[in-house]
């Protein structure tokens, strides 16, 4: 009958490419002062400039939550009942538990629909570079490949997706748990900037610390220029989280410098909540990322 492929609140895909490419997602939370929202990357229970609004305001308190087994269920159960199969492409497991709680919902789901393949996998990337594997997985599965196929294809290829980007202040890092309070600190000197990339598991990776915001931007642009591959990296996909000028500035460059196609789009709330305003981050496919943070530590 088929499958429906699902992804999370931190894949970032508009609605836009998940009309596209025909993919759902399952909504992670936040909670606004005590009110619960969904982290909706669809901007319709509040806009961009609202949420980084919240997130700047030091009196208002901010939280996120993983998908619950009800959402799980919720959003699976209308395909389900169609006779469709489910896989889920997931955040990494470094950054959030929201696909071992697909477990759980998994397990009540299989009982009522015992004849449905109920699968996930962890794609070891956030943001956009799990939004370019979906939109993959979503290619390969109209032209007629299998849950399975589109696993081992996800698990052999999730490594050749970059992030590489900066934060206005390592605070909001530093308060979700994604980094060290020592790193933070000296993130946080007057003047110096944090360059950020993913390593291979997903974790969060300040590989280069530089004097000025520009400088930060130029080894953005240096980054890319170092793991792009001609022929495989066609598109950069740059995101902003009340950054439009640094999101204009990597644009420019990247289109003239490089000759790449760039596609702009609003950090949602789950990641934006966890680095704060002023972020900025440059997405795409290129060589394969082999840094291991943890290992190197």
């Amino acid at each position: 009958m088929g499958f429906q492929i699902f992804t999370d609140s931190s894949s970032e895909l508009t609605k836009q490419h998940r009309e596209e490419y025909n993919i759902d997602y399952y909504r992670m939370g936040i909670v606004v002062n005590g009110k619960e929202y969904h982290a909706d990357i669809n901007w319709e229970e509040y806009s961009p400039e609202t949420l980084y609004d919240w997130i700047a305001d030091p009196n208002v308190e901010l939280k996120t939550s993983l998908v619950t087994v009800q959402e799980f269920i919720e959003r699976s159960e209308p395909y389900l009942k169609k006779g469709l199969d489910i896989l889920y492409i997931g955040c990494t497991d470094r950054l959030s538990g929201t696909i071992n709680v697909f477990d759980i919902a998994r397990d009540f789901m299989k009982e009522q629909y015992p004849d449905r393949k109920i699968v996930k996998v962890n794609s070891y990337r956030a943001e956009m570079s799990l939004g370019m594997l979906c939109m993959e997985a979503a290619k390969m599965r109209d032209q007629g490949k299998s849950i399975e196929e589109i696993v081992d294809w996800i698990e052999k290829n999730r490594e050749f997706y970059h992030q590489v980007g900066s934060v206005e202040t390592l605070k909001y890092l530093r308060a979700a748990g994604r980094i060290s309070g020592a790193a933070a600190f000296f993130g946080n000197m007057i003047g110096i900037k944090p360059v950020i990339c993913w390593d291979v598991w997903g974790h969060v990776h300040s590989f280069k610390k530089v004097k000025g915001s520009k400088t930060a931007l130029n080894e953005t642009v240096e980054y890319i220029k170092e793991h792009m591959v001609p022929g495989v990296t066609d598109i950069v996909y740059i995101g902003q989280a009340n950054a439009k000028e640094q999101q204009a500035y990597l644009k420019k460059r990247i289109q003239e410098e490089l000759g790449l196609k760039t596609e702009e789009f609003w950090i949602g709330p789950i990641v934006g909540i966890s680095c704060g305003p002023g972020m900025y981050g440059c997405w795409f496919k290129g060589d394969e990322v082999t840094l291991d943070a943890e290992a190197s530590k």
